[in-house]
């Protein structure tokens, strides 16, 4: 029996073992569908919270500009964030075994992002939901892949350090080009740009 979008919305929130079992055998549409909405939810609430000022994005300028770049920031954050955990997600439960194909690393993430994606924008405390999306994907993963929970943390934890990495080098590369931009070559340890 499928789901409808708030038995999911309620169930990856308080009964989210239970939900992941009823959506194995599900196709990819209602899990797209689900994130869509989701995501469309998350860029109106982040882009109101940025349009008053509290949003990253916005240096703390409130104001519709603040609104529109928060909007578009959520929805272009929201894609890249689950195409990345989706693939490192599926390679770490490879790792470790994991029966599932990309389909089902794909609803795992799709499906934990559930609390951050509804409260993790609200300032101060939406880490809390965040970290509850890290405990669901390790649950969406141990029941979608057949892994025992020690082995699901692992593969969430291969996913999350190789983005880190990834995030840490781009961080470094990005830094350098400002840095070289900047013309700070006359500084100690910046190479000359000729």
């Amino acid at each position: 029996m499928a789901l409808s979008l708030t038995d999911k919305l309620v169930g990856f929130i308080v009964r989210p073992v239970e939900t992941f079992r009823a959506v194995r055998d599900e196709e990819l549409a209602p899990p797209v569908i689900y994130y869509l909405v989701l995501l469309i939810i998350n860029a109106i609430l982040s882009a109101i919270v940025a349009y008053l000022g509290f949003g990253a994005a916005t240096n703390n300028t409130p104001g519709i500009g603040a609104f529109i770049a928060g909007l578009i920031a959520a929805f272009i954050l929201g894609i890249i964030s689950l195409i990345l955990i989706s693939i490192f997600l599926h390679l770490g439960a490879r790792i470790m075994g994991g029966r599932g194909d990309f389909a089902d690393s794909f609803k795992s993430t799709i499906y934990s992002l559930t609390p951050q994606m509804l409260l993790g924008w609200i300032p101060i405390i939406g880490f809390i939901f965040t970290i509850w999306s890290l405990v669901l994907l390790v649950l969406g993963v141990r029941e979608l892949h057949e892994l025992d929970t020690m082995k699901a943390i692992i593969a969430v934890v291969i996913a999350v350090v190789i983005i880190l990495v990834i995030a840490i080098i781009l961080g470094i590369i990005f830094g350098l080009a400002i840095l070289s931009i900047l013309g700070l070559s006359g500084m100690p340890g910046v190479v000359p740009t000729g």
